[in-house]
């Protein structure tokens, strides 16, 4: 882009004429391109060129979405596949052509160490391969034949391009450690409490039945007809199970809760009350907004080096004398910012020199006038 706005100054200044604004620098391609090869490596520059043009990105994105589309009609209309299998197959093999021509395009243009640093590259490439063996029917032995269900997973190959989308994918993967130990306290809280629910409640209700209030016996079974201390707290897993029923808020208190809050003996109703309701406070309340806390600080935050540009910028701005602002701004200005610096030095040496050019043709007319 600074080569391309110094040849149009260049141009420009040589024509005398005064030049257009400047290009924008703010969205300058930040991919590294290959230099210009001999051999096959001939066009590698101009095939990465080619690969990251707006219209071919748009173009493979709305392929992506279409393929997308294609997906969920076939499993709408034809669940099975027995109905049309000749028009979904025909769809299967356009998409999956024009997919490997774009990872085709992708790898020639930017082999070899740029093409395998990408992780969204090597997530194109295995979901393409995956697709490529499909068509061909390779028969693919146990396990492996569930691969063949990584095309509905074409669609996250959306991300890569649509830069809103690949913005919060990028975010998460940067929360990803601090929700990780939110997370583990989340879960070792939910063990503690699943661990008491089996030594209090384990036997609950054993004979199909508990007393109630009034002292009446009621029977009690769940809907599979099992015995309610056996299925939600008969052992650990079960137990643990049991709690992150009550955490989802499913049926928890009709189901699980008020049998035993019914419960004839006062210190085991107490008991329960206490243990659901604080369970429902440290957990589905402040555990899980702690999670959801480390998820947004994670995501909204751009790192130290983003932060103090930003900080920097302002000072800038509200600052009047150059020194200060010089001072304030040491060490913070990007390189796009210096390109943009570049372009607009340029823009002022054309307007110089067209005014130069104007006044030597005033020179030459009063000059003319005089010898009249």
């Amino acid at each position: 882009v600074k080569k391309r706005n110094e040849r149009e100054v260049a141009a420009l200044a040589a024509q005398g004429e005064r030049p257009k604004e400047p290009v924008t620098l703010k969205h300058a391609p930040t991919i590294e391109l290959p230099a210009q090869g001999r051999g096959i490596w001939k066009w590698q520059r101009k095939a990465a060129i080619l690969y990251l043009n707006i219209k071919v990105q748009v173009f493979v994105a709305g392929l992506i979405a279409g393929n997308f589309l294609a997906n969920i009609i076939e499993k709408w209309v034809d669940p099975k596949g027995v109905d049309h299998p000749v028009v979904w197959q025909v769809f299967d093999l356009f998409f999956n052509v024009m997919f490997t021509v774009e990872l085709a395009l992708n790898m020639y243009g930017f082999w070899f160490c740029r093409f395998w640093k990408s992780g969204w590259n090597i997530f194109d490439f295995v979901v393409v391969t995956i697709g490529l063996l499909g068509v061909f029917q390779v028969p693919l032995p146990g396990p492996l034949s569930l691969l063949r269900m990584m095309r509905a997973f074409r669609v996250f190959r959306l991300f890569k391009r649509v830069k809103s989308l690949n913005k919060i994918i990028t975010a998460l993967a940067k929360a990803v450690p601090g929700v990780s130990n939110a997370f583990l306290i989340l879960l070792l809280v939910m063990s503690i409490y699943a661990m008491l629910g089996v030594e209090f409640f384990r036997e609950y209700a054993i004979t199909g039945t508990y007393l109630n209030e009034a002292g009446e016996e009621v029977a009690l079974m769940t809907g599979r007809d099992l015995e309610y201390g056996f299925e939600y707290f008969g052992n650990f897993g079960k137990s643990l199970y049991t709690m992150f029923q009550v955490l989802t808020a499913e049926s928890w208190s009709e189901a699980i809760a008020r049998p035993i809050l019914h419960s004839s003996d006062l210190s085991v109703a107490a008991g329960a009350a206490v243990y659901f309701v604080s369970f429902n406070i440290v957990v589905g309340i402040v555990l899980i907004n702690v999670v959801v806390a480390v998820l947004l600080e994670k995501m909204v935050d751009d790192g130290p080096a983003v932060k103090q540009v930003v900080e920097d910028d302002e000072d800038l701005e509200e600052d009047e004398e150059p020194e200060e602002s010089a001072e304030n701004s040491e060490g913070a200005i990007s390189e796009v910012t210096m390109l943009e610096m570049e372009t607009e030095c340029e823009r002022l040496k054309c307007q110089i020199a067209s005014v130069k050019q104007q006044m030597e043709l005033l020179v030459e007319c009063l000059k003319n006038n005089v010898l009249q």
